[in-house]
C-alpha cells in the first residue's frame, strides 16, 4: 500500500515509530559509544597499571641477576681460587685447599645458585688466559643441573659479551644483548642474557668474569593474572653495536606467554602510540608501553605489550546494547500504539467529519451533519471545516438554482471561445443539450467567422479592465432551422484556474420584434402629434378668428345702435360677447392642455421668495383675501415651469371659489429625498368629498357658468402637469369649510426637449 493510502492515525503511529525508534536508537547507540569510551578509558587506566607492575618486575629481575654476580664475586671460592693459582705450589696458603678443590666448592655454589633462581641457564667463571677460557661452568637443561667436565670447557674470547667486556672500562655489572645460546661458537639455544661481573686482580688488572645466563623466556616468565585485560607479552630490541655485529634473527625477541601466537610485528609496535589503547583489525587491541632502563650498560630496549580481545572487552558494552535496543523496540511499539490510539481519539471529529462526507456523494450535496464538539484545534478545523463546507455547498446550490432557473444563458467558454459548460436557459435557447455544446465554438454556432470570433474575443479581453462587457445583438438560427434573435453579453474573467471567457444569451425575438411595433407606433404617434400640433394651430387661429368678429361686430352694433338699444337688448349684447369670450378662453385652455408633457418647458430655476412674488404679481387678489407663503416655501429652489402655472390654478380657484369677502390661502412645503410636498390650503366652502375625483376632469365645474365665468380646465391642468413630472395630487375637504390640495412634486424633474 503506498502512503497515501495509509489514514492519519497509521501514519502518525509510523512517525511516531520512526521518531521513537530513531530517537531510542540514537540515545542508545550515543549510551553505548559512550559505554565503550568509559570501558576504553577505564582498560587504559587498568593497563597502566598492570605494565608498571612488568615493568617493576621485569627491573627486579635484572636487578637480581645483578646482585647474584656481585654476590657470587664476593665468595670465597672465588678469591681461594685465585690465591690458589698465585702460589706456586697451586696451594692455598691460607687453608692448603688446592685448585681442584677450590674448583669444586665454586661448582657447588654455582649449583646453589642455578637451584633458587629460575630462568638461570648457566653460570661460568671465565678466566682471561688461554682466550678466555671457561675454569668452572654448571648448566641447568630442562631442570637437570650438569657441573661440565674440565673437557668440555670452551674458549670463549671470541664471544661478543666478552670481547664488550674487554673494551669496557668500568668495573659495573655488564649485559649483553639478548641472543641465541652459542655453543662452541654456534648459535645452539634459546635467546640468552647474558650477565658479565669483571674479576680484577691486586694491580687492577682484568683476570677473569663471572657469567651468568639466562634463558630469556624463563627469567622473564610473564605473570599469569586472571583478572588481567587481554594477554601481555615482552618485546625486546637489541641496540646495534658495528663492533659487534649481530644476525638478522638476534636483532628482537619476543617473550610470549601461553594463548597468545602471532603477536604484533616489533616494526608497527614500534609505530604505535604509547600507553593508548589501539584497536587494530578484526577485533584486535594492543597497548605498549616502553619500559625506561636508565642503565647504560643494558644494551637492549624493552616494550610491554598487551594483545586484546576488544570484542570480549566491549562484550558487556554490546550486551547491554542490545538489551537497551530491546526495550528501545518494546518502547518505540508501546509508544506507537499509545500514538495511534491517542491519534484515534484526537481525530475523532475529522473521523466523523470524513465519515459524512463520503455519505455525501452524488449529483446534488446536501449539508454536512457532523456535529464536532471541543475546542481543541482539530475539533475547531472539523467545525470550521463543516461551516466553510456547508456554506459552500449552500452557495453551489443557490448557484445552481439561480443558473437553473435564470431565463437568460449563461456560458463559460475557453480562452479559444470553445464552450466548456452552460446553464438549461442557454440548451434551451439554442435548442441544443449540454453534450452537444460542449467542446463547440459558441462564436462560430452563432454564425462568426474565424477572424470575426477572433476579434470579438480580443475585444473582450480589452475591456477586462473596465469591466464592460461586449455586446452584440445576432440573427441567428435554432438546431430546428427556427429563426431567432439573441443578445449577446461577452466578458473576460479570470479565477484560479485560469482565465475564461463568460457569456450570457437572451432570446430577443419577442423584444425585436415588439420594437419594430413599437418603432411603427411612434413614427404613427409622432404624426398623429403632427396632426395635433396642426389641429392646435388651426383652433388656436382659425377658431379664434370668428369669435374676435363676433366680439368686434357686437362692438360695433352696440356703438350704432347705442340710442335704440333698450336693457334686454344691451343684456343680449352682453350675453353674447361673454360667450364668445367664454369660447376663445376655452380653447386657448384646450391648447395648453394638449401641449402638456409634449413641449418642451424652460429650464430656469427660481427660490421659493421669487416664484411667490411672480405668482402675486399674475394673480388679482382681492383687498379681503390674504396669500401667504411659509419660511419653508421661500427657501426652496424649483424650476419656475410649470409649477408657477400649478400654483396660479390652485390659488387662483381658493380665490375664484371664496365665498366671504375676507379669507386665508397658504401655500407650504416639506422637502424629502426625492419629492417636495406642496400644500394649498384656504378657508372656503370645501368641496362635498362625492366631487373630489369630478373636479380634476376636463370642462367640469361645480357651479353654473352664469354664476362663475370658467372653462373647467384648471385642475385638468394642474393634475396632467403633476402627473407628467411624475407626482401626484390630492384633495382634502369634508365639504363645509376649508379644502387642502396636497400633491408631490419630483425633485429633480426631467427637461423635455421636445415634443414626445
Amino acid at each position: 500500500m503506498s502512503p497515501q493510502g495509509l489514514s492519519i492515525k497509521l501514519k502518525v503511529a509510523l512517525v511516531v515509530c520512526l521518531v521513537s525508534g530513531v530517537s531510542f536508537g540514537v540515545f542508545f547507540l550515543l549510551n553505548y559509544n559512550d559505554t565503550v569510551a568509559r570501558i576504553h578509558a577505564h582498560s587504559e587506566q587498568l593497563l597502566k597499571r598492570d605494565h608498571k607492575t612488568h615493568a617493576r618486575y621485569v627491573l627486579d629481575t635484572l636487578t637480581t641477576m645483578r646482585q647474584d654476580s656481585e654476590t657470587l664475586v664476593g665468595f670465597p671460592p672465588i678469591s681461594g681460587i685465585f690465591r690458589t693459582r698465585a702460589s706456586v705450589d697451586q696451594t692455598d696458603p691460607l687453608d692448603g685447599s688446592s685448585l681442584e678443590d677450590w674448583r669444586s666448592r665454586l661448582e657447588t655454589l654455582f649449583t646453589s645458585v642455578l637451584e633458587n633462581r629460575s630462568g638461570y641457564s648457566q653460570i661460568r667463571l671465565i678466566l682471561s688466559e688461554n682466550n678466555w677460557s671457561e675454569f668452572a661452568r654448571v648448566n641447568l637443561v630442562d631442570g637437570v643441573l650438569t657441573v661440565v667436565p674440565l673437557s668440555e670447557l670452551q674458549e670463549k674470547g671470541n664471544e661478543p659479551y666478552i670481547r664488550a667486556l674487554q673494551g669496557a672500562t668500568t668495573d659495573e655489572l655488564l649485559f649483553s644483548n639478548v641472543t641465541r645460546n652459542r655453543e662452541n661458537g654456534q648459535a645452539v639455544g634459546p635467546p640468552t642474557l647474558r650477565s658479565t661481573k669483571r674479576l680484577i686482580d691486586e694491580k687492577g688488572e682484568t683476570v677473569g668474569a663471572i657469567v651468568i645466563n639466562a634463558r630469556i623466556a624463563n627469567l622473564l616468565t610473564i605473570p599469569d593474572h586472571p583478572d588481567e585485560i587481554g594477554r601481555t607479552y615482552y618485546a625486546i630490541t637489541n641496540h646495534i653495536n658495528p663492533a659487534f655485529p649481530l644476525t638478522a634473527e638476534d636483532r628482537s625477541f619476543t617473550i610470549l606467554p601461553k594463548g597468545i601466537s602471532k603477536p604484533i610485528d616489533q616494526h608497527a609496535l614500534a609505530g604505535l602510540p604509547a600507553e593508548r589503547l589501539i584497536e587494530l583489525e578484526e577485533g584486535r587491541g594492543a597497548f605498549v608501553s616502553t619500559l625506561e632502563i636508565t642503565d647504560a650498560h643494558v644494551p637492549f630496549s624493552f616494550r610491554i605489550a598487551t594483545d586484546v580481545d576488544m570484542g570480549a572487552l566491549y562484550a558487556t558494552a554490546r550486551t547491554e546494547l542490545w538489551r537497551n535496543l530491546g526495550r528501545a523496540l518494546l518502547l518505540t511499539v508501546l509508544a506507537s500504539v499509545l500514538g495511534y490510539v491517542f491519534t484515534d481519539r484526537l481525530l475523532t471529529p475529522l473521523q466523523a467529519l470524513v465519515k459524512d462526507i463520503k455519505l455525501n456523494t452524488g449529483p446534488r450535496l446536501s449539508p454536512i451533519k457532523s456535529n464536532a464538539k471541543g475546542h481543541d484545534e482539530i475539533a475547531l478545523i472539523a467545525q470550521n471545516f463543516t461551516q466553510l463546507t456547508n456554506g459552500l455547498i449552500r452557495e453551489t446550490q443557490r448557484l445552481d438554482m439561480v443558473l437553473s432557473n435564470v431565463t437568460e444563458g449563461v456560458i463559460t467558454l475557453l480562452e479559444d471561445g470553445v464552450v466548456e459548460d452552460s446553464n438549461p436557459a442557454a440548451c434551451r435557447i439554442l435548442g441544443r443539450n449540454a453534450p452537444e455544446l460542449n467542446g463547440v465554438s459558441l462564436l462560430s454556432l452563432l454564425g462568426f467567422d474565424v477572424e470575426e470570433t477572433a476579434l470579438i474575443l480580443n475585444e473582450a479581453k480589452a475591456a477586462h479592465d473596465t469591466g464592460v462587457p461586449v455586446q452584440r445583438e445576432i440573427n441567428s438560427a435554432r438546431a430546428d432551422g427556427k429563426p431567432m434573435v439573441l443578445n449577446l453579453s461577452l466578458r473576460h474573467a479570470s479565477y484560479i484556474e485560469g482565465n475564461r471567457f463568460v457569456a450570457m444569451i437572451r432570446d430577443v425575438t419577442a423584444r425585436a420584434a415588439a420594437t419594430e411595433q413599437s418603432a411603427a407606433l411612434i413614427s404613427a404617434l409622432r404624426r398623429s402629434n403632427a396632426e395635433l400640433d396642426q389641429f392646435a394651430y388651426v383652433a388656436s387661429h382659425d377658431l379664434k378668428a370668428p369669435l374676435r368678429v363676433i366680439n368686434n361686430a357686437v362692438s360695433w352694433l352696440e356703438e350704432d345702435l347705442e340710442p335704440y338699444l333698450t336693457d334686454d337688448t344691451r343684456e343680449s349684447m352682453n350675453l353674447l360677447q361673454s360667450r364668445a369670450s367664454r369660447m376663445e378662453r376655452l380653447l386657448n385652455d384646450l391648447l395648453h392642455h394638449s401641449r402638456i408633457g409634449r413641449v418642451a418647458e424652460p429650464d430656469a430655476k427660481v427660490t421659493g421668495e421669487q416664484l411667490a412674488k411672480g405668482i402675486v404679481e399674475l394673480l388679482e387678489i382681492p383687498g379681503g383675501i390674504t396669500v401667504s407663503f411659509s419660511d419653508a416655501f421661500l427657501g426652496v429652489s424649483v424650476r419656475k415651469l410649470p409649477l408657477e402655472t400649478i400654483l396660479i390654478n390652485l390659488i387662483g380657484n381658493s380665490i375664484k371659489h371664496h365665498d366671504r369677502k375676507e379669507g386665508r390661502i397658504r401655500v407650504d412645503v416639506e422637502t424629502g429625498d426625492r419629492f417636495l410636498r406642496f400644500c394649498v390650503e384656504d378657508d372656503g366652502p370645501g368641496i362635498d368629498p362625492i366631487y373630489h375625483e369630478r373636479i380634476f376632469e376636463i370642462f367640469q365645474t361645480l357651479k353654473s357658468r352664469d354664476q362663475l365665468e370658467s372653462s373647467g380646465m384648471g385642475l385638468a391642468i394642474v393634475k396632467k402637469h403633476i402627473e407628467v413630472a411624475g407626482g401626484e395630487i390630492s384633495v382634502t375637504s369634508d365639504g363645509k369649510r376649508g379644502t387642502t390640495f396636497e400633491f408631490l412634486w419630483p425633485v429633480s424633474v426631467p427637461q423635455q426637449d421636445k415634443a414626445a
